[in-house]
């Protein structure tokens, strides 16, 4: 049975789920995080006190985003309860005394941002190094050369070999591109694996804070689970 065309759709699946998290939890960190600390600072002036309901409610409307991110991903996540404001302004005070919508911006300010910007950098970083080093070769040797012309191919073989190849051959360019293109072979048969668990580290901790059910109701296995 040809499993390619799962391991493929699986791998695209992870990356539209980890990609764009950075660049969302990046926008709710610079609008929330801004308006909390107004809100903090006039509360003395009682504006405040009427602005942290917004930002309550705009970071309730991007956990409802987070929760449906994790859903089209294929992950389990059960959708919470929430208190109703009242009308008018007296109403929407009844925001501020529901800890779910304080856990929604807890979750996409001080956590969910951190997080994504790690799962970020460690998709792109693996992704260049499988697509820099199987197509190495072909753009290498455009690279400026110092006295050593190929540092990391003539290090790596004199750590293998102890020195036993002679320069001339270890600093090579035909060397410098097998070394780089196994590498780069190395990371492409890893990137599956290391983006699936960047995505359940994504969605585990997603469905950790945002989910209403207890945890021996939604393992967090569950999330594994794609469709």
């Amino acid at each position: 049975m040809n499993t390619t065309p799962s391991i493929l759709s699986r791998l695209g699946r992870d990356f539209a789920f980890v990609l764009p998290g950075f660049f969302i939890s990046l926008f709710a960190f610079v609008l929330l995080v801004p308006l909390f600390t107004l809100a903090l600072g006039t509360a003395v002036i009682w504006i405040g006190v009427w602005l942290v309901p917004v930002v309550l409610l705009m970071a309730t409307g991007f956990a409802e985003l987070s929760r449906s991110r994790v859903r089209l991903w294929g992950g389990r996540i059960d959708q919470p309860g929430y208190r109703r404001g009242g009308t008018g302004v007296t109403g929407s005070l009844r925001y501020l005394t529901d800890p779910r919508r304080w856990l929604d911006l807890l979750f996409e300010t001080l956590i969910a941002f951190p997080v994504r910007t790690f799962t970020f950098v460690v998709s792109v970083t693996w992704t260049a190094g499988a697509l820099g080093g199987t197509t190495y070769v072909l753009w290498g040797h455009y690279l400026p050369r110092g006295e050593q012309e190929s540092p990391l191919a003539a290090g790596m073989l004199e750590a293998l070999t102890g020195g036993a190849i002679p320069d001339a051959v270890a600093t090579s360019y035909a060397v410098e591109s097998v070394v780089n293109f196994l590498v780069g072979v190395l990371f492409l048969l890893t990137l599956p694996a290391v983006m699936r668990g960047l995505a359940l580290l994504d969605a585990s901790t997603t469905v950790a804070a945002l989910g209403a059910g207890p945890a021996q109701e939604y393992p967090l296995p569950a999330v594994a689970r794609v469709a």
